[in-house]
């Protein structure tokens, strides 16, 4: 039996001391898929922030996304996130892969001075450079893969289905309530540098960040677009197009080869 648990953690130090390795000497690595995506003059576009990035760049927010770094926090982006920045199953934390770079780049900034305050987003972003949010947030907007890792959802109403499908598509124009697809592309894909993606996002992280610009604590919008609009939804609204877009398959908004949106991907009740 001592053997046994000899061997064992032998194997088990063994193997931490490559994964730290690996993480680390990255320049001896080749390059990842994520990384060869720089080359695709779209997903280059799409993880630009101030610079064209490249590998030195791509590798360091890798590293800061595993808690390293400078100014390292002592936080994992991928403990909340998870990896490839996929999100998790409550909507707590969102889907940060391929969503634009500057955009990242610019909620982070929002979170460090308190434009967008966030009890856990503001000290780990104060503790980043600028320079070190920028690498990060290049990183994210080239990792994972469209519908990769999507977390499967619960049946929903189809009524409620259905509304939130009209609001994404055509708005209220009655109320006063534009279309998601004006600003967010025409599968809700995003446009980047600056409009994220809402397609595949969780339904409770939309419906959270919609109330929190319909109460007024999220200001962080250009021209308050977005409190604009969330002040005209009603609770019903919100939750209705949150889960249709929560259910519409997460693709890329650079990719020639992303398939259609298409209809949600959960059954209906």
């Amino acid at each position: 039996m001592k053997r046994i648990l000899a061997g064992l953690a032998i194997s088990a130090a063994a193997g931490a001391t490559l994964f730290v390795a690996t993480a680390q000497d990255w320049q001896a690595a080749p390059p990842s898929a994520p990384e060869a995506r720089l080359a695709d003059r779209h997903a280059s576009f799409l993880a630009t922030v101030e610079r064209k990035p490249d590998r030195d760049m791509y590798a360091r927010g890798r590293l800061i996304a595993m808690g390293g770094g400078q100014g390292a926090t002592g936080s994992t982006c991928f403990v909340c996130h998870g990896p490839n920045g996929g999100g998790d199953s409550t909507g707590a934390f969102p889907r940060l892969a391929e969503l634009p770079g500057w955009y990242m780049y610019k909620q982070l900034g929002d979170y460090a001075s308190g434009s967008r305050p966030n009890d856990i987003m503001t000290p780990i972003a104060k503790a980043l450079s600028a320079e070190e949010r920028e690498a990060v947030s290049v990183y994210f907007a080239l990792s994972g893969a469209p519908g990769r890792g999507q977390v499967p959802l619960p049946l929903a109403d189809s009524r409620r289905l259905q509304w939130g499908a009209a609001l994404a598509a055509i708005g209220s124009a009655e109320r006063g309530i534009p279309a998601c697809v004006n600003c967010h592309g025409s599968g809700n894909e995003g446009l980047p540098p600056s409009v994220p993606g809402l397609a595949g996002q969780n339904p409770t992280y939309i419906a959270t960040q919609l109330t929190l610009w319909k109460q007024g604590v999220r200001k962080n919008d250009p021209m308050n677009v977005m409190g604009a609009i969330a002040t005209k939804m009603t609770d019903e609204d919100i939750q209705a197009v949150a889960d249709y877009l929560g259910r519409l398959p997460w693709r890329s908004p650079v990719s020639e080869r992303a398939p259609p949106t298409g209809m949600p991907r959960a059954q209906v009740r």
